[in-house]
């Protein structure tokens, strides 16, 4: 894959946003998937941190290349925040779906779209639209649905998955703010070198791998991740953000599939209701979020 510095805009061409965005959906629920699957052969903190580093070795060709320029940076603190919680989200993630099923840890992180107004109103002091109350509360109804309420007062697995959400949203909003300064690949660099060393402590002191493919798929795991956001980023290039947003749910589709094919499980009737609540309200957040000149 070869990396450009300099970046230019595509003409809209909402077919390729789609497929880009589609294939970037794909590669996030291929790592869930991987993540589940080799959960008992390493550990998180040690998925955490080839999750970084393998970005990093993917992306340091480049940053040779271009230095120093590959090195600037246009606020430091942004871009540092949003890698903590970058990987503070997959932590969540990686612990959900030791707890839970793929397609309950894929909606949960999903509801990010129902946090990123109350964050907005509560960080910024941006007033929330009225008319997007009634879609926050049908997710919630939504997630509700998902969990499956019975007598246990808490599902720590549910808890993590809801906890991933949270950080996407936050993940969301700090990237919109970046983005519109940084370099992609600039951006990507920081991502993955701060994840690195943030994470580093943590796997050195669990270490687990058990057997080669084990390692091959803790590869994987960070190759799909850098790969991801290649795709998101000029996914959106193609088409505009409230359009290609609701696509983000063909993750469940994704996740709905690989947990049919590998462990034979199927949802419960009101788990197929939640996802719909979910899906659409999701769907309406967006639209009624959308800025008309984006």
């Amino acid at each position: 894959m070869q990396l450009k510095l300099k970046e230019s805009f595509h003409k809209p061409n909402l077919k390729k946003g789609i497929v880009l965005v589609l294939c970037s959906w794909l590669c996030i629920s291929t790592l869930y998937m991987l993540s589940k699957l080799i959960q008992q052969q390493t550990t998180v903190s040690t998925m955490v941190f080839f999750r970084s580093i393998v970005g990093l070795m993917i992306i340091l060709p480049w940053t040779i290349k271009n230095w120093p320029k590959s090195l600037e940076i246009h606020n430091i603190k942004i871009v540092t925040f949003r890698s903590i919680i970058g990987l503070l989200n997959l932590v969540f993630i990686f612990l959900a779906v030791r707890q839970i099923s793929l397609v309950n840890t894929t909606l949960l992180c999903n509801s990010a779209p129902f946090f990123v107004p109350l964050i907005l109103w509560l960080w910024l002091r941006k007033p929330i639209n009225h008319k997007l109350w009634p879609a926050i509360i049908l997710g919630f109804i939504g997630i509700a649905l998902i969990l499956e309420p019975d007598r246990r007062l808490f599902n720590i697995g549910a808890a993590y998955g809801i906890l991933s959400g949270i950080c996407l949203a936050l993940v969301l909003i700090t990237t919109r703010m970046a983005s519109r300064k940084e370099s992609i690949y600039n951006f990507i660099l920081y991502f993955f070198a701060i994840g690195s060393i943030a994470s580093c402590p943590f796997a050195l002191a669990s270490w687990k791998i058990d057997g080669w493919v084990t390692l091959l798929s803790l590869i994987a795991i960070g190759v799909l991740s850098f790969v991801t956001q290649i795709f998101m980023f000029h996914g959106l290039k193609y088409g505009k953000v409230h359009q290609l947003a609701p696509f983000s749910y063909s993750a469940v589709i994704f996740s709905g599939i690989y947990e049919l094919l590998i462990w034979g499980n199927v949802p419960k009737p009101t788990a197929y209701l939640g996802i719909a609540f979910i899906i659409a309200a999701g769907v309406w957040i967006v639209y009624l979020s959308r800025v008309p000149k984006d």
